[in-house]
């Protein structure tokens, strides 16, 4: 009894206290859990409002095939820019939608998703995972920086350029988490001997990025982006407007061949990483202006230097000697861009050309850049990484003996493990769309070239200045390939209605893609480095807004005035276009 009484009255004890608790606790407002719904649930409500929000694009009923096409240009672009669902999520949508409607069939859309470019990709990321497995890439970023010094000015320089070289190779989020561990091990030096500080607190309190540590840190990730536009094979939105290309234009010659693209490229990309780099000098560390308050603070003291310089020299140390494995790397990876260039260089025969010259064939794009792709990783993942197996010919005892496996030049697991596959949906999406678009299926083109009629009275100069402008714009908001993916098209159906070739206008979109400096959104390096350094968003976008200026203005001079000098037909319309 004494217990069930005692049981009682705590009981009652605690409703009391929840009683108390319940009327101390203000209630919820409408406006609060409207508010409190939406900030939790805001991606679910997309997936729902904005299928019904579309809808009269399918109006009049019932739709034709191009209305069906458009409604699901618009829907897949809203989804891939608010990402409520995962990218290659929305990729998949062609696959439901065209063959249950009539647009295309389940054949022809499931093929855009597995085809020269794509496996080109795949080939591009496993040939970049050899060089990181290796090693190679932190070997050649520390003998740049040994190489060139270590002033404020030359490290700048050093990270920078260092940065947009790896990044031609390899991509750019993979480029930029190379180059943060290392940046961050050299200023954490300079801090230590009190020449500056890498952090500072904000107004409310919290340890944020300095303006000279923002400066190093942007520097990266800027020079990843401007570096992937380098060769084909640095981002994957070079080969999404290629690919776009290709089969929006089956018959056109190959342009966009790795020596052509090149050509145009890296003089291009030069430019940009020199603009790049003497805004960010000028800015955070008073280049031309001596008695500037950043000009005092970017003294760095002999003694700093000392001490970065034996950091550098204590890492490269620990790397020891070149490896058997980076050796390996080296050639195979060097052959893959001897394969590329010399496939079809169009200024000598190529041994692509050769081949479909012995076999008779009259396709001349009958030989893709997959096959030397495919050639160099089947090599990596087949070659020794070690000459551990040769030691068994030596070996005077079972002890001696090489028991475990020999891994190869590429090693397969961890490559399955980490490679972006869901990034060849994301390409396949696009791919669905453009040849949907087309007019044996939807000719969803024609009916936008009607809209974009109006502006055949305006200047071409000035409508590649509007392409790249709105381009840059659109990508810091959204994913890069995205981008690509809806404006290449479309800015190729304007060209033709302004009867230009539609590669000028191909690549004005294309290029422009690739450029987010102010937001982190816009790339997975700004985020990379805004979460290793604690960047506020207004101090990247003070280090990016030179660049993007700069990018602009240096991407309408080149699509204006260097690519036709690489591509002659440019200023010509072709006869491969089609109507």
């Amino acid at each position: 009894m004494d217990n069930t009484a005692k049981d009682s009255d705590v009981s009652i004890k605690n409703t009391d206290e929840d009683s108390e608790a319940l009327y101390d606790d203000p209630p919820v407002t409408i406006s609060e859990k409207a508010i409190l719904f939406f900030t939790s649930s805001w991606r679910g409500l997309i997936t729902i409002i904005v299928p019904l929000i579309l809808i009269p694009i399918l109006t009049p009923f019932p739709p034709e095939k191009y209305q069906w096409c458009a409604y699901t240009l618009m829907l897949m672009a809203i989804f891939w820019v608010t990402e409520c669902i995962p990218l290659p999520v929305t990729s998949f949508l062609p696959i439901l939608i065209f063959p249950m409607f009539g647009v295309m069939d389940t054949a022809k859309t499931c093929r855009c998703y597995m085809n020269d470019t794509i496996i080109m990709f795949l080939g591009s990321m496993m040939l970049a995972a050899a060089v990181e497995q290796s090693g190679l890439h932190k070997r050649l970023a520390l003998w740049t920086i040994r190489a060139i010094g270590l002033s404020h000015y030359k490290l700048l320089f050093a990270i920078s350029f260092i940065t947009m070289f790896v990044s031609m190779w390899i991509t750019n989020t993979a480029a930029t988490t190379m180059m943060v561990p290392i940046n961050s091990a050299l200023l954490k030096v300079f801090e230590d001997q009190n020449s500056l500080k890498m952090y500072e607190p904000n107004k409310n309190g919290d340890m944020v990025a300095t303006d000279l540590s923002s400066c190093y840190f942007c520097a990266i990730t800027f020079s990843a982006t401007i570096g992937g536009i380098g060769t084909l094979v640095g981002t994957a939105t070079n080969l999404v407007f290629k690919g776009l290309f290709s089969r929006a234009f089956p018959l056109a010659p190959e342009y966009l061949s790795f020596p052509k693209f090149s050509a145009f490229s890296v003089p291009y990309m030069l430019l940009m990483e020199i603009a790049m780099y003497f805004y960010l000098i000028i800015v955070y560390f008073g280049f031309l202006r001596s008695n500037s308050q950043a000009a005092k603070d970017s003294v760095i003291t002999p003694e700093s230097i000392e001490a970065a310089k034996k950091t550098v020299d204590n890492d490269w140390v620990n790397l020891g000697k070149v490896t058997f494995w980076e050796y390996m790397v080296i050639i195979l990876f060097g052959g893959a861009m001897v394969l590329f260039f010399a496939r079809s260089p169009q200024i000598f025969q190529g041994w692509g050309d050769k081949i479909i010259s012995y076999f008779g064939i009259k396709n001349n794009k009958f030989i893709g850049d997959s096959v030397p792709a495919m050639l160099v990783c089947t090599l990596m993942l087949l070659l020794p990484s070690n000459l551990n197996i040769f030691k068994n010919f030596r070996a005077k005892s079972y002890g001696d003996l090489t028991k475990a496996p020999i891994s190869s030049v590429l090693n397969w697991k961890i490559v399955n493990d980490t490679l972006p596959y869901s990034f060849m949906f994301l390409l396949g999406g696009g791919f669905a769309l453009s040849e949907a678009a087309k007019e044996e299926y939807s000719d969803l083109n024609g009916r936008i070239g009607d809209v974009l009629q109006n502006l055949k009275t305006l200047p071409n100069s000035f409508i590649i200045f509007l392409i790249i402008t709105f381009t840059i714009f659109i990508t810091n908001f959204a994913s890069n390939v995205v981008v690509c993916n809806v404006l290449a098209p479309i800015a190729m159906q304007l060209a033709k209605q302004v009867k230009v070739n539609p590669l000028w206008y191909n690549i004005a979109a294309g290029f422009s893609a690739s450029y987010c400096f102010c937001l982190p959104v816009g790339t997975p390096g700004n985020l990379i480095v805004q979460g290793a350094a604690d960047i506020p968003t207004s101090k990247m976008m003070k280090a990016g807004i030179g660049p993007t200026i700069s990018t602009l203005i240096l991407t309408w001079f080149a699509i204006y005035f260097w690519a036709p000098v690489i591509w002659p037909d440019l200023h010509e319309y072709p006869s491969w276009i089609g109507s």
